[in-house]
């Protein structure tokens, strides 16, 4: 397979890149032509781009709940307009790569029950809107133009295979706290629930869904393991140690936000791609 990353910085797209590469594929990591940073917000920074690839995989945007209303430009540019631009470059071209597109478990009404990808949609945050309306520009975008796509939306990712920093998201929280504090504050003593899923098996459904047939112009659910946040964290503390896991109470703007409970029905993902999950959370928190 040959693939275009964008956001190959970032904490998945090393870890694509890394997988891709190591699996035989060719991966183009875009550049200008002096080695500069490709701007996805300007057009004109695409025109020079060769979309003669099987995959393009679109890692980068920018993340963020509340910041997403204090920096709402940003997130909409960062997000939304790049995905445009690369969706109207390749309309513009010969060529029709698939377009795998990472979405967020945001997109959905928190709920006890599983959350099947026809589950309702509630967005609280801007950023959790703007995945919302990618997902619809794909739609869009692959009926008026045959541009194909397919759409995985990931709940809480962990683990870091290529050096020892865990500083990304829910995981990244629990292990930068116990190392300042100690500690390890919850809100609401952590009894949300969440999909988790090991960075490594989330490259690897990653990589076959670009080129299965059966997930062409789908959305899926990354599937993963059921845990409470507390529960999450409690693996974590013992290992490091015993940290001591606080309750707190919900500040009133997180309150507002938060999505409750969102476990995701994943074993649609796992049947259309003939494979099983290959990490389990409580041995990788064993090694943190």
């Amino acid at each position: 397979m040959n693939s275009i990353v964008f956001g190959a910085g970032g904490y998945l797209g090393k870890h694509l890149v890394h997988a891709l590469r190591a699996s035989g594929s060719e991966v183009r990591i875009p550049a200008t032509a002096d080695g500069n940073r490709i701007d996805l917000t300007e057009p004109a920074s695409l025109q020079a781009m060769d979309w003669d690839v099987d995959a393009v995989f679109l890692l980068a945007g920018v993340t963020g709940t509340i910041d997403s209303f204090i920096q709402y430009e940003k997130s909409l540019f960062g997000n939304n307009l790049i995905l445009l631009n690369i969706l109207d470059s390749i309309r513009k071209s010969e060529f029709r790569p698939r377009l795998i597109f990472p979405s967020s478990r945001l997109v959905y009404r928190g709920a006890e029950a599983p959350l099947t990808e026809s589950a309702e949609k509630l967005t609280k945050t801007l950023y959790a809107a703007n995945k919302l309306a990618c997902e619809n520009y794909l739609h869009a975008y692959s009926a008026a133009f045959d541009l194909p796509y397919t759409i995985l939306r990931i709940c809480v990712p962990y683990a870091n295979l290529l050096n020892r920093e865990y500083s990304f998201g829910t995981i990244g929280s629990f292990i930068k706290q116990i190392k300042q504090s100690g500690r390890i504050r919850l809100y609401g003593g952590g009894h949300v629930r969440r999909t988790f899923t090991h960075v490594g098996d989330i490259c690897r459904l990653t990589m076959l869904a670009a080129q299965h047939p059966l997930t062409l112009n789908a959305t899926f659910n990354m599937p993963g393991e059921d845990m409470s946040l507390f529960e999450a964290a409690t693996l974590i503390a013992k290992r490091m140690g015993g940290a001591a896991i606080d309750d707190a109470d919900w500040p009133s703007q997180e309150w507002r936000i938060e999505s409750g409970s969102t476990v995701f029905e994943g074993s649609s993902l796992l049947e259309t791609l003939d494979t099983a999950l290959s990490c389990n959370f409580k041995e990788w928190a064993d090694t943190v």
